[in-house]
């Protein structure tokens, strides 16, 4: 095929590859691991964890089981890295994919998708017949690489290829155009909180040629999200094909008169002016507030909501080289059950909880929270979305020990603050094997950033009277699994409450009225912009007679430079080591 080049060399090492992992599979078939037995279950992931704060979990990540393309396809999830979890966008994107096989048809076509995360779209375009090329970050590759695997393997027209892309603006000297060109690009929630969205919309740009079209889908969820699909829209032709008040695709082609120009300098300055029209906005608010300051300070802000109009939906182009004809709008077409998405732990229920409790739980899936959707979305919400409505079980169940109990842990991958990170797993293991060094019998704690609340469980399993805070979005997860697990082995019940990061702590709670004996955070530092505010809510916090105990894993670069600012604002030592997992002990500077 002219559109994809392929060296014979790598088409043969992928081949092995595909090879011995099918032989793998046979071997393990044998073994009778195909039959889920729960002693292999279990001492496969030994095995894999070498680490020695990793055997008190006992079960592997949760398997999903999707259906679409007429086929059953299995997702392994990995939740140490945001590319080994299915989010939103792509469950959209395959539904979308299946259900309009006759306006968008990939059959025989050369497709791209860039941040394929855990493979689910790559899997439904192969499955759909498309000549795919799944990429992401190195580090993600091997987990792609299985999962696209496993379920191509002996239902495919062509055999799909895994690569390295990492976005940048000088992707000529990797990807020639002359070389590498696509139908479709694919790409399902890769704007999130990150610092390369400049340089996504160049690699979009870079693979967007004359007869190639970009099929975007999005979950909202930042303000970098709305800036950046305004860029978009900026540098290509788009149709809205689906918005269902949660999760907008968008169908784009590129501007052939520009197609000389140089994407890099081109996005940059298109920044750059974006930049200076927010400014001679800012200018133009101030200069209206002076002449009408109390009329005017609400109406601005009122104005600006009212800006956020979802589009119309817009009819889907035609395929090339074809008569023109009438196509039915892509949101106003209902759904046929197809995408069903099925958790294989399908005993996910809740325990008898208090029945108000149960329904805060119930409203942490894999659809959107309303906690972050405002305005007219907030309105369509109240019907699940369209591409939400075949999951039968949304919320994986994993299964801990620590202090002598088994901890059920129901997670909402969401939202990064309900999914279960490695730092906590260190930090609980720590707490249950040093129980001399840090005793928590009768002490106060609070817990920073405490997500699915596992280490809140453990410590009040250890005897301390905790309280658990994180944002608002996550707390109606985070207070079930608390209640569940605490209600009859504990003599506290934790308490849950919100708690926002911030500089002036004082005001909401005041040095004089909180205190506490210990403050535990896990995997509190990662990629957001309030490491300050973090630090700042440790130091209101940290007072004579209080030990922060803080677990993280390093990933960047930012997690170097906060861990001196930690040092240098606290006296510290290292508790505990193992490669990039550290857990700090710190005192205040009195």
């Amino acid at each position: 095929m002219e559109s994809l080049s392929t060296n014979v060399v790598e088409e043969t090492k992928y081949r092995s590859e595909e090879e011995e992992e099918e032989q793998e599979e046979e071997e393990e078939e044998k073994d009778g691991i195909k039959n889920d037995d729960l002693q292999t279950e279990k001492s496969t992931v030994q095995k894999q964890q070498s680490s020695d704060w990793a055997p008190c979990f006992f079960s592997k990540t949760d398997k999903e089981l999707y259906y679409y393309a007429g086929q059953r396809i299995i997702i392994e999830g990995a939740f140490d890295t945001y590319a080994g979890m299915t989010w939103p966008g792509a469950l959209a994107l395959s539904l979308y994919l299946d259900t309009h096989q006759e306006q968008l048809s990939l059959m025989d076509k050369a497709v791209l998708e860039i941040g394929a995360g855990t493979g689910l779209v790559s899997v439904v375009a192969v499955l759909l017949g498309a000549w795919v090329t799944a990429t992401d970050l190195p580090e993600a590759l091997n987990h792609l690489r299985v999962n696209l695997g496993r379920n191509t393997r002996g239902h495919s027209r062509h055999t799909p290829q895994v690569a390295a892309l990492p976005w940048s603006f000088d992707l000529e000297s990797t990807y020639p155009s002359s070389i590498y060109h696509y139908d479709y690009v694919l790409a399902s929630d890769v704007v999130y909180h990150h610092d390369f969205l400049d340089e996504l919309l160049a690699t979009m740009k870079h693979f967007c040629k004359p007869r190639t079209t970009i099929i975007w889908a999005n979950k909202v969820r930042f303000e970098s999200d709305l800036a950046f699909t305004e860029n978009f829209k900026k540098v290509f032709h788009t149709n809205l094909l689906s918005d269902d008040g949660v999760i907008k695709i968008f169908m784009a082609t590129c501007r052939e008169e520009e197609k000389g120009c140089d994407v890099g300098l081109e996005i940059k300055d298109m920044m750059k002016e974006q930049k200076e029209e927010v400014k001679n906005e800012e200018k133009k608010e101030k200069l209206v507030e002076e002449k009408h300051e109390d009329d005017l300070h609400y109406v601005g802000r009122g104005k600006e909501n009212d800006n956020d109009e979802p589009e119309e939906s817009l009819t889907l182009e035609p395929e090339r080289g074809e008569n023109k004809e009438q196509n039915e709008p892509a949101c106003d077409k209902k759904e046929e059950t197809k995408g069903t998405v099925v958790i294989t732990d399908d005993d996910c229920k809740e325990d008898e909880i208090d029945k108000g409790e149960v329904d805060n739980d119930s409203s942490c899936s894999n659809t959107a929270s309303d906690k972050n959707i405002t305005g007219p979305a907030l309105v369509k919400q109240t019907a699940l979305p369209s591409w939400a409505h075949t999951i039968f079980s949304g919320i994986g169940k994993e299964i801990y020990h620590y202090v002598g109990q088994d901890i059920v842990i129901y997670e909402c991958i969401d939202f990064y603050g309900a999914v279960m990170w490695p730092a906590a797993l260190a930090l609980c293991c720590y707490l249950d094997n040093n129980r001399e060094k840090v005793n928590l019998q009768g002490k106060e704690v609070l817990e920073l950033g405490a997500g699915t609340g596992l280490v809140t469980i453990v410590a009040s399993l250890l005897g301390a009277s905790v309280t658990a805070t994180d944002l608002p979005e996550v707390l109606s997860n985070l207070r079930a699994n608390v209640m569940r697990n605490t209600r009859e082995s504990c003599k506290d019940i934790p308490k849950v409450k919100a708690l926002s990061w911030s500089f002036d702590m004082e005001s909401t709670y005041p040095s004089s009225v909180y205190h506490y004996d210990y403050v535990l955070a896990a995997d509190v530092v990662y990629h957001h912009d309030f490491l300050d505010e973090l630090l700042a809510t440790m130091k209101h916090f940290c007072k004579p007679g209080t030990t922060v105990i803080w677990a993280n894993k390093v990933r960047l670069e930012s997690d170097l430079a906060f861990t001196e600012n930690f040092k240098n604002a606290f006296y510290t030592s290292l508790l505990f080591e193992d490669g990039d997992m550290k857990i700090f002990q710190a005192t205040c500077r009195e």
